[in-house]
């Protein structure tokens, strides 16, 4: 597999930095949780893995002009899928553009597999960015966006599936085989992975699942993949933000039966 090196001048295009104000205050909230573990030994659990290999490759980071990252995956010819947060604009109060979209995977220290920009952006048409925080103003956060150029020939799909969990079992965790792999907010130029990360269910009354990935902005988006058959992985949903609870607090996941049927081509 080739790499290709992107020169100074484009990468200060298109490798933007991230906002001060994340697009969800609670991932400032889950920021600021895990680089507090991570002055204890051994709780951060991410690992760097090779963005060039088989499933890593097809994850990629989609830069937004003007400033910010979000993490997103091919599931489809020229169909990313990623948070629809990720695609508002606060300011202007709606969403971005999607000239204002750029897509890299397989990105590493300024080396890529593939890059496009965006053609199209379709965020789920239940999404309410407006609703007060919590853990109900994550359903239906996600979004597909089209690109210009078809990453698959070079970066693989990951495909949505159900399959994965479907019981709520508070605070039981259920460890493995989930991985959820992203561009974190302070490894941004490398691909990292929670590699059986704990995963409590689905949200009693509503369609989210609870994870404890360890997950920071810029994993927004990400998914969250289980192997199958013949080394394939799925993708069974994707990170989308942070919800304290009574207790602490819980990493929020969007289905992917939620949007299976809507991005199956």
């Amino acid at each position: 597999m080739r790499l290709m090196y992107m020169p100074t001048a484009i990468v200060l295009g298109i490798a933007l930095l991230l906002p001060s104000q994340p697009a969800h205050s609670a991932e400032a909230n889950l920021h600021n949780r895990l680089l507090k573990l991570k002055d204890k030994s051994g709780n951060d659990h991410r690992t760097i893995v090779d963005s060039t290999k088989t499933p890593w490759r097809a994850i990629g980071r989609l830069n937004r002009r003007g400033g910010g990252h979000c993490t997103a995956t091919v599931i489809a010819p020229n169909l990313v899928l990623t948070a629809a947060h990720c695609l508002w604009n606060k300011r202007t109060r709606n969403y971005v553009p999607a000239q204002a979209l750029h897509f890299v995977a397989g990105w590493s220290k300024g080396e890529y597999l593939f890059h496009s920009k965006a053609k199209a952006v379709r965020p789920a048409a239940g999404y309410e960015a407006n609703m007060k925080k919590g853990i109900k103003a994550f359903t239906h956060d996600w979004a597909v966006v089209e690109l210009i150029e078809d990453p698959a020939p070079v970066t693989g799909l990951i495909r949505p599936d159900k399959s994965g969990p479907s019981k709520f079992q508070p605070r039981t965790a259920k460890f493995g085989p989930y991985t959820q792999a992203g561009y974190s907010a302070d490894k941004r130029h490398v691909l990292t992975a929670h590699i059986n990360c704990p995963i409590w269910g689905i949200e009693k009354n509503l369609n989210v699942a609870l994870h404890a990935c360890d997950a920071l902005p810029g994993d927004s988006g990400s998914p969250i993949v289980v192997p199958g058959a013949n080394g394939i992985y799925k993708l069974i949903a994707i990170h989308v933000g942070y919800a304290k609870t009574s207790t602490s607090g819980t990493g929020i996941a969007v289905p992917a039966g939620v949007f299976l049927e809507s991005v199956a081509k």
